[in-house]
């Protein structure tokens, strides 16, 4: 078996499409572009041309079926230390594969023996980079289930060696923690993978258990292993909000206790009592945003936990928006690990969005203020994966189509009196109508997107041309194009014969 199709073979997903991405490097360091979903089963010549350097390939792990052979944490951190990464999974005996992402970052694969639900799969995947302190980035698949019949696919995630063995998106050794030639991944990957049993069972530091009872996984973790300096102002005010719900009545010596036994070095008496004075206000939150405890989030536990964040206590995650690139387009996007479907005023408006949420996924978003919308939304769209349809699948596809339909799949008139009978006249090489007759031929197709005006902007689009005709002395405005616009193999209908005033009784 040759090499790219040992590769499609190891990541099958989407059968009904696959991702490609125009990059454009940018001082960052992160390598923008616009991510594109072509609706067509990939093919093991897709990777044939992403191994070759040709084009680079995304692959959707989601099936219509809502299962994964293979998913991925994606590492959204470009000074990450992959060797490291390699080192505290294998500590763990966790079979995950871990690569340098396009940008620096990093992907770890984990591969399956047998399909696994989505929903499965994000959970587990979750708390493995909440265990590594990763929880910044993103898994994949993006999704629990995707709206098959809207046209959702899921979402794709850059596949390694781009260029073959001239890649830098290599994958690294789970023994030697060297670098694997393409063809020794393949290999290995195919032959490790993992049960249903064995990906349930995975657990990053599983001692920390024993860490504030029944509090957020992220302090649990931190508990474990020691808080360091620089956030442990931070680190302590999360712990005081932990102690609030714990013991209402002795919070304040549990604060004193929980900083000498886990910030190291302790905080002084006065910093102590700084954070206290905070904590004394009615509006304490865990501050969920920020360091030391933003990497080891878990939100999905944490708001299970009897001292967690609660269901309220922290905004709803918006991730994996999706355009499907229609006329209007359609908008999905994952919230709370649920997909909704949007219009684009729908995505814009907050109001109108949380009216989408309450009727499709029965919950209702905090409001927050314009600006911070603004902010979410056009972070979502920087990261927008664009889903191409066809023409005809689009409004202004259909009007073409009904268009030809009307001048070249009915009767035909050949000389101008015709027109008046309502049908396209063709002489002279030029296609000619009425807008009125196009109009009551959409009607009755039940196409009733367009205004007469809109009508006449398509047609103007097409570059027809608009005149004057007066036919048995009525003044008539006809539009033309030319006949090959409409070429087709269908034979033309003929026009009946008028009946003469003489036959007339």
């Amino acid at each position: 078996m040759e090499l790219a199709e040992q590769f499609f073979k190891l990541f099958e997903g989407n059968k009904r499409a696959y991702g490609v991405v125009d990059l454009d490097d940018s001082s960052t360091g992160k390598k923008n572009g616009v991510y594109k979903i072509i609706k067509k089963t990939p093919e093991v010549q897709q990777w044939k041309d992403h191994l070759s350097g040709k084009q680079g390939l995304g692959i959707i792990p989601i099936m219509d079926d809502n299962a994964c052979f293979w998913g991925a944490i994606d590492v959204d951190n470009y000074q990450v230390d992959h060797k490291n990464l390699v080192e505290r999974l294998r500590k763990e005996k966790i079979i995950g594969w871990v690569a340098r992402s396009k940008s620096g970052g990093a992907h770890i694969y984990f591969f399956f023996k047998e399909p696994l639900k989505a929903s499965v799969i994000k959970k587990k995947l979750a708390e493995i980079a909440s265990g590594l302190g990763q929880a910044e980035g993103e898994v994949f698949p993006k999704q629990s289930e995707i709206l098959v019949e809207r046209g959702d696919t899921g979402n794709a995630l850059n596949m390694p060696y781009f260029k073959g063995s001239m890649s830098t998106r290599s994958v690294y050794d789970l023994k030697t923690v060297e670098i694997l030639a393409p063809k020794d991944f393949v290999k290995k990957a195919s032959q490790y993978k993992i049960t249903k049993q064995q990906f349930a069972d995975y657990k990053i530091n599983a001692s920390q258990d024993g860490y504030l009872p029944d509090g957020p996984p992220c302090l649990q973790h931190l508990c474990s292993m020691g808080f360091g300096e620089g956030s442990r102002n931070n680190a302590l005010f999360n712990l005081g909000v932990y102690s609030r719900m714990l013991d209402a009545d002795n919070w304040e010596a549990l604060i004193q206790k929980y900083n000498l036994e886990y910030l190291k070095p302790s905080l002084s008496h006065a910093e102590v009592g700084t954070v206290i004075k905070q904590l004394q206000r009615k509006d304490y939150f865990y501050k969920c945003e920020d360091q030391p405890i933003k990497p080891f989030c878990n939100k999905e536990v944490c708001v299970t936990r009897k001292h967690g964040v609660g269901p309220n206590g922290v905004q709803n995650n918006m991730s994996a928006l999706t355009k499907i690139d229609g006329d209007p387009p359609i908008w999905l996007l994952n919230v709370d690990g649920q997909r909704l479907e949007l219009s684009t005023d729908g995505l814009i408006s907050q109001t109108r969005f949380q009216k989408d949420c309450v009727s499709q996924i029965n919950k209702l978003p905090r409001t927050v203020s314009q600006n911070a919308w603004q902010t979410r939304i056009q972070l979502l769209l920087d990261g927008l994966t664009i889903v191409e349809v066809p023409p005809d699948a689009t409004i202004k596809g259909e009007f073409e189509d009904l268009l030809h339909s009307f001048c070249s799949e009915r009767a035909r008139g050949v000389e101008r009196d015709d027109i008046l009978q309502g049908v396209a006249v063709w002489m002279d090489g030029l296609v000619y109508f009425q807008v009125k007759d196009i109009k009551k031929h959409l009607s009755v197709n039940d196409f009733n997107h367009y205004s007469s005006s809109k009508i006449t902007l398509r047609l103007q689009n097409l570059e027809a041309d608009k005149m004057f005709w007066r036919v048995k002395g009525k003044g008539t405005h006809v539009w033309s194009l030319p006949q090959e616009y409409f070429e087709s193999d269908n034979e033309p209908m003929s026009l009946p014969d008028l009946p003469k005033p003489e036959d007339i009784i």
